[in-house]
């Protein structure tokens, strides 16, 4: 059924939506989802060609985004993030897209503070700056300083975003559900499965107390680093819609000029932020998923600091394991490991694995023979990995597609301060470390414990499900469907074991009569020669059932 029906209170955003689609030259796209007739839109107006530009596809979608408003600019962003799913042109040109729109009154901006923490702003704060210095899709900082004296950035949400956002997420899942029925890429992709994603995360976005309760736990996770910075998150002044934390006072790291100004050593500056993502990856398993220049700060004494954690990512141990396995086999220039580890990563699964696929993996894992790990790009290589995997329609896992966006970034951010950087020997050991606690005796004995927990409880579990498939199956409950091959196959088996089990039925029929032939002639004292005659002719009926039972055993392992 049409999801309008509904979303009918929505319809002057579809509206919007289709016009600003049309504008940017998308019309097309407009008449494919079926948006003509169902909202009612003058064919003339939908199918006119837009004013001659010179930017290309990738550019007009990118400023079709940023016309719709946030959502959607935080959409073209997630996008930029799965280069699995769209062609390379379209990742850096969404990768352009950025928070940075026109601020909201700070009248607006201390009602909002005023009505979440529930005290008039100048009692709340020594100082409240009511001028932003900061402001993005979502909400905007202002600087303020605490009756402590303590400096403190007090990030404010948009009046009524929530809201206007809930509208826009609900509108994308109804888009999803058409272009899944109806585009060719919808028979590429779970479009609705990629859409509830998307809603889940930037709905968890809106809450600031998360981002506040992730920088918490990534200021304990660095506690032992003097080299990280993460700001104090203050609770007392942090609701829904509000976040203080402690300011960080430095230069962003793509400030050469500044960096120069405050003597900053670049090139530690640069394996820390290296540092950064391996200790999250291999040792914490919890990582800052949008880590673009902005929300890094060169701190006195190249201490990196880090703001912002809206948006995490989280592995697991299996997870963090495929991708051990992955480099260790491409290291290694092992095609089959290689592709153990990403059916292990839930990359490919074994119907994937076409001849073509691992002819395309092997060119893959050649291409790092012979060649020193510096002058091996992560860039390079998660984009060539990438590639393969777009050329043969398979979509990576959400989590890890991030992973490794995160992972290309942060070595982007290395190369521009040290471009002498050498990422992969300066992993080494943070991969070597994780590859002995992974794969310890301890680990494993622990893995292999809880299989067999699972494999033991599935055994229990198992005579129950078995009565309950057949009481389903007599009940009419269950059906069975197969192809005519399929069924063909199955129909032959259960031939060739009924004759197996008939043969082996009368050969138990014959070794018996022989037998109560023998005990009758023992026990009652038969004589002449009927006992005799009786006992040969049940021996060779039973010789010759047991050769037949032999052969069709025998037939049956082809």
């Amino acid at each position: 059924m049409w999801p309008l029906v509904r979303q009918a209170r929505y319809l002057g955003r579809y509206r919007e939506i289709a016009q600003v689609l049309v504008g940017h030259g998308f019309g097309y796209l407009v008449e494919q989802l079926g948006l003509v007739s169902l909202l009612s839109l003058p064919r003339r107006v939908v199918l006119r060609v837009p004013p001659p530009t010179p930017l290309g596809t990738a550019a007009r979608l990118r400023e079709a985004l940023v016309a719709l408003g946030p959502t959607f600019v935080k959409l073209g962003q997630a996008l930029s993030t799965r280069p699995d799913l769209i062609p390379p042109e379209f990742v850096a040109e969404l990768g352009k897209l950025q928070d940075t729109v026109p601020p909201f009154p700070g009248a607006q901006a201390v009602a909002v503070v005023e009505a979440s923490l529930g005290q008039p702003v100048d009692v709340l704060f020594a100082s409240f700056d009511r001028t932003p210095f900061a402001a993005a899709s979502l909400g905007q900082v202002h600087a303020a300083t605490l009756h402590s004296g303590e400096s403190v950035v007090v990030k404010v949400q948009r009046p009524d975003i929530a809201a206007r956002i809930n509208t826009d997420l609900a509108i994308l899942a109804d888009l999803a559900a058409l272009a899944q029925e109806r585009l060719p890429i919808g028979r590429q992709y779970n479009l609705e499965e990629l859409a509830w994603e998307f809603a889940a995360t930037l709905r968890a976005e809106l809450d600031y107390r998360r981002e506040g309760r992730n920088a918490e736990r990534f200021r304990q996770l660095f506690a032992d680093s003097d080299l990280i910075h993460i700001p104090v998150v203050h609770w007392a002044y942090t609701e829904t819609r509000v976040l203080t934390t402690e300011r960080l006072y430095g230069p962003k790291i793509t400030d050469m000029a500044g960096l120069a100004a405050a003597g900053i050593d670049r090139a530690q500056l640069a394996r820390t932020c290296v540092q950064l993502i391996l200790r999250e990856i291999f040792s914490f398993g919890f990582f800052h998923s949008d880590p673009h220049p902005g929300n890094f700060f060169a701190l006195p004494g190249a201490v990196l600091g880090v703001v912002d954690f809206g948006q995490v990512g989280s592995l697991d141990r299996q997870t963090t394991q495929g991708l051990l396995l992955l480099l260790a086999a491409l290291v290694e220039h092992d095609t089959a490991a290689a592709l153990r580890a990403m059916e292990r990563l839930g990359i490919v699964a074994r119907r994937d694995l076409t001849p073509q696929l691992r002819h395309d993996l092997e060119r893959f894992t050649e291409g790092f023979v012979d060649r020193p790990l510096s002058d091996i790009s992560a860039r390079e290589t998660i984009n060539e990995l990438l590639a393969l995997l777009r050329r043969h329609n398979i979509r990576m896992p959400g989590p890890l597609a991030v992973l490794l966006k995160a992972l290309v970034m942060m070595e982007g951010v290395g190369l521009q301060l040290d471009p002498d950087l050498d990422v992969f020997s300066f992993a080494r050991p943070y991969v070597q470390r994780a590859m002995a606690d992974q794969f310890s005796p301890r680990v494993l004995g622990a893995q292999a414990l809880r299989r067999g927990r699972t494999f033991t409880e599935t055994i229990l579990e198992l005579p129950e499900q078995l009565s309950d498939a057949l009481y389903r199956l007599n009940d009419g409950e269950l059906r069975l469907q197969t192809e005519e091959r399929e069924l063909r196959r199955v129909a032959g088996a259960l031939i060739g074991a009924a004759n197996r089990l008939a043969v082996a039925i009368v050969l138990a029929a014959l070794i018996l009569a022989v037998g109560v032939v023998a005990v009758a002639a023992g026990v009652g004292g038969w004589s002449g020669p009927l006992p005799t005659i009786l006992l040969v002719l049940g021996g060779a009926g039973a010789a010759m059932a047991a050769l037949a039972l032999t052969v069709a055993l025998l037939r049956g392992r082809d």
